[in-house]
């Protein structure tokens, strides 16, 4: 199918992974984001300007765009409706593909992603909802500076684990819903091919970096005392313990093959992405 995909978030966690895959694909990109990369990219990626706080940038961003890769409005104050809106305003759109979360139907209503997934379904579009497990490149950005300083992360999860997943097999699972026929209607939890706890995981990084990593338990109000110390919003914060909590329930531990049936092999393991970027935690 002869495509152009507009992926919001172009420039983010998913977003600049999905534009790669999208592109080896043989799809043209419209990479959209607030501030938008305007670097040489060749004929296949465009760059545009889309912001959810700005109405005026929504309909040059859909403009020939018949897919849609979405990262939902998280900053926004009232963002549970925009998803709804700006589908409701793509009528040459036909397929979406929504990034959500593991355990989206049990997290707070101030998390929005429900919202979300239940406008995308009722959109009219041929939809996919795709709901990761904890990210793998979490290790290698956010908690990179204090395993790399401090040889320690400390984190509200428990002894729980988790199938922790490649940002990359989100990315070619996403351009596979996108330019492939046979994932209409589809919500996919999207893991990696084990489940891990915190320490474990940190023993594997450990092991690639050549250096002696401890994982601290924490409880809630500690990690939200942290977080407020660290000039975290309360709404974010207020997400961070329903993300938590499903851990505590065991949400992220399952482990799927939606990577190997979406693209033809299997999910990317931590211990790959640990030799990859092992200089990371140096």
């Amino acid at each position: 199918m002869k495509m152009t995909v507009l992926v919001i978030g172009a420039t983010g966690k998913t977003g600049r992974s999905v534009v790669e895959a999208l592109t080896a694909r043989g799809v043209k990109v419209a990479a959209a984001s607030r501030t938008p990369d305007t670097a040489h990219h060749g004929d296949a990626v465009r760059p545009v300007r889309f912001d959810w706080a700005d109405r005026g940038t929504w309909a040059p961003a859909l403009e020939g765009a018949s897919g849609l890769y979405m990262v939902g409005p998280y900053a926004h104050p009232t963002g549970e409706t925009l998803v709804g809106e700006l589908l409701a305003e793509a009528p040459d759109l036909r397929r979406v593909a929504l990034l959500s979360v593991i355990g989206a139907d049990r997290l707070p209503p101030e998390v929005m992603m429900a919202d979300w997934e239940r406008d995308v379904r009722a959109s009219g579009k041929e939809w996919t909802i795709l709901r990761p497990n904890w990210f793998i490149q979490n290790f290698g950005n956010a908690f990179a500076a204090g395993l790399r300083d401090k040889g320690a992360l400390d984190l509200p999860a428990g002894d729980a684990a988790l199938s922790f997943v490649d940002t990359r097999d989100v990315a070619e699972v996403a351009a596979a819903a996108l330019a492939e026929d046979g994932h209409t209607g589809q919500t996919y939890d999207v893991t990696g091919p084990q489940s891990l706890t915190y320490a474990e995981a940190l023993k594997t990084i450990g092991d690639a970096a050549g250096k002696d990593l401890t994982y601290h338990p924490i409880s809630h109000e500690q990690a939200a005392e942290n977080l407020r110390a660290a000039g975290v919003r309360e709404r974010a914060i207020t997400w961070q313990r329903g993300l938590y909590d499903l851990i505590h329930e065991g949400v992220n531990a399952p482990v799927t093959d939606v990577v190997e049936r979406a693209t033809g092999r299997p999910a990317r393991s931590l211990a790959q992405y640990a030799a990859e970027n092992a200089a990371t935690w140096r």
